[in-house]
């Protein structure tokens, strides 16, 4: 009969622990990045009456159940999104890598981050964000502006990613212009002198700026003149090229021929380059239906870009979905600096539990890494900026789980209220 007291008292404090467990979950269903977690319990070892090996029957008492762990639900939760220049969520498997100000690393979903007075991109608790260098700047200056995606290669790598407010990206010289449209070859009517009527030659004027070495600009225009009258298969235009500075005074020119087949594809150009501030600045004009083209139609679909730019100054900062930190400059180039790093563990579940939000590895979880294709390259991991990803916790599933956890505390505190009615019945039959 004292058993059945102390199965009563460990329902009650198991039960207790499971109610803590669940108005956890139930307190933090608003906390960012935080993940559900389960009771578990397991019975306490029983006594047993007699001696019963290899009876297909069992005669043993339970002494009552204990709390034995706790486990976590590590789905992800939604997300939403948010006004945060650097809030951020990971799409699938993955942790941000926190530092805390003794060095200390931390695992977390939440990506509620900001810089701080020194350019730091911290949490809301002031640790900093760990990422990857591109090893691009210094002493304020883009040294490398070719850098594209961010490759993580070591978790040794990782450093706090500083976000520096005054941001230099130096000038590079324009070295190809390429150019596309349709230069119209609908052919062109009028009278000369005597009346009769003659074909007159098409034109079309394509312009481009050419960046020079110490940031300043040269301009480039390309007149097409169609060649009249034409020969019986191909449609050839003559194209004069000249080169001015910022005054209109002429620098440079040349001359030469774009030649397209009877379809009003690109055969071959004598146009191929021209020089610019003492360099050499390459034509591209395309092949066959990509690039010029010289079709029957007034659609000129014209478009020029070049390589090169002036000095910028930094003006913002961006993250694409690979997690590249972008420094954006004034002058609409993009530069990436730091990439932010999002670590896997071989048994997350393993992860030790300091905080709501943050986890320590274990020798459960394993050491922090990165996963690797087949030919060992690190797989990239999307990263959703402006987003943030809420708790998992299901309101319904822990209000459930909050009314069967209470039930059971009320029938264990019930058991001891039986057993007491029995010692005092059996007390008073001695009477």
């Amino acid at each position: 009969m004292n058993s059945s007291f102390y199965n009563g008292i460990s329902g009650i404090k198991t039960h207790q622990f499971g109610m803590d467990i669940v108005a956890n979950n139930i307190t933090n269903i608003n906390t960012t990045g935080y993940k559900s977690t389960s009771a578990e319990f397991s019975t306490i070892f029983s006594a047993q009456l007699q001696n019963s090996f290899g009876s297909s029957s069992s005669d043993d008492i339970g002494l009552g159940s204990t709390a034995a762990t706790t486990s976590f639900d590590m789905s992800t939760g939604s997300l939403i999104p948010t006004d945060g220049q650097f809030d951020l969520a990971i799409g699938g498997k993955g942790w941000f890598n926190i530092q805390d100000v003794g060095g200390g690393h931390y695992y977390t979903r939440n990506g509620s981050f900001n810089r701080d007075g020194n350019g730091n991109l911290v949490d809301t608790f002031g640790n900093y964000v760990m990422g990857q260098s591109a090893n691009n700047i210094q002493n304020g200056i883009v040294t490398n502006e070719n850098v594209g995606d961010i490759e993580l290669t070591d978790i040794n790598n990782r450093t706090p990613i500083v976000l520096p407010d005054e941001l230099t990206l130096p000038p590079e010289r324009t070295t190809f212009v390429k150019m596309s449209g349709n230069l119209n070859s609908t052919p062109i009517y009028s009278f000369d002198d005597s009346g009769d009527k003659i074909e007159v030659s098409n034109k079309a004027v394509y312009r481009s700026v050419l960046y020079r070495a110490d940031g300043g600009k040269n301009f480039l225009n390309i007149t097409f003149e169609k060649v009249v009258p034409q020969g019986p298969t191909d449609i050839i235009w003559d194209a004069t090229a000249i080169i001015t500075d910022e005054d209109n005074n002429e620098l440079n020119s040349k001359l030469g021929q774009v030649i397209f087949d009877e379809k009003g594809f690109l055969k071959s150009s004598t146009l191929t380059s021209i020089d610019s501030d003492n360099s050499n600045v390459a034509l591209d004009f395309g092949n066959g239906s990509s690039g010029l083209v010289s079709y029957n139609s007034e659609v000129e679909g014209k478009a020029v870009s070049q390589d090169g730019h002036s000095y910028a100054g930094l003006k913002d900062y961006g993250i694409d979905i690979l997690g590249n930190i972008e420094a954006v400059f004034d002058n609409g180039k993009s530069v990436p600096i730091y990439k932010i790093m999002v670590v896997n563990f071989q048994n997350e579940m393993g992860l030790k539990q300091t905080s709501p939000i943050y986890f320590q590895e274990s020798t459960n979880s394993g050491k922090p890494v990165f996963i690797k294709d087949k030919n060992g390259n690190v797989m990239q991991q999307n990263i959703t900026n402006r987003h943030l990803e809420q708790s998992n916790v299901s309101l319904s599933a822990a209000m459930t789980e909050l009314i069967v956890m209470q039930k059971a505390f009320d029938a264990s505190s019930k058991s001891i209220t039986t057993s007491d009615q029995m010692i005092q019945n059996a007390i008073n039959m001695k009477r």
